[in-house]
């Protein structure tokens, strides 16, 4: 497998994971045991997530974190606690991805770094946003419900579309953490802005 591929699926994933891990593991694990996607030899590590266990346990933490996800203050404490999981997690998928492709110890350690990398910056930019939206009432018109919607979409989509066109996921791992790069510091000042008290009229 072509290192810039094997590259986009570790990142397309850990991107996805960021967003929702047990999303991304089911619908990797549901892709590989329906027979959706045929993962080349050198991701034989992934085939563990089509087993009847683990798909069934990301079931249901899936369920749980879709129901939580919609609450408020609830959810920005489920996303606390996964600042670690989700890293952890996307490091773990990227391990089963890349353990069958024979790369140097030290590149692999190299690319499980990366990927925990890119997941938390998708779960800081998730977060990150959810804070925003809270900030601006976004609990009281029900934004929070529509972004956690998306999320889960995009991690939806992300998780297949990295197996079956890694150099286009690659692609769109880069420009989402561009515009991350960019926007979570406008969500800061902005959040700090609104929190600033008003100057005393003179």
């Amino acid at each position: 497998m072509k290192t810039l591929a094997l590259l986009g699926t570790t990142l397309g994933f850990a991107f996805a994971a960021g967003l929702n891990l047990y999303a991304t593991i089911v619908v990797i694990g549901l892709s590989i045991r329906l027979g959706w996607v045929a993962p080349p030899p050198q991701l034989a590590g992934l085939f563990v997530l089509a087993h009847p266990v683990v798909l069934g346990a990301a079931g249901v933490m899936y369920l749980v974190e879709f129901l939580t996800d919609k609450i408020p203050v609830v959810d920005h404490v489920w996303d606390a606690i996964h600042t670690v999981v989700r890293p952890a997690g996307a490091a773990w998928i990227a391990w089963r991805t890349i353990g069958g492709a024979g790369l140097p110890e030290p590149i692999e350690v190299a690319l499980l770094l990366i990927a925990g990398g890119v997941a938390l910056s998708a779960h800081a930019g998730k977060a990150g946003t959810r804070l925003a939206a809270a900030s601006v009432g976004g609990h009281f018109f029900g934004i929070g419900i529509w972004l956690s919607l998306l999320e889960d979409a995009i991690a939806v989509v992300m998780a297949p579309l990295a197996l079956l066109q890694p150099l286009l996921a690659l692609g769109v791992v880069l420009v989402a953490l561009a515009g991350l790069a960019v926007m979570i510091p406008l969500g800061i000042r902005a959040i700090r802005g609104r929190r600033k008290p008003a100057a005393p009229a003179t």
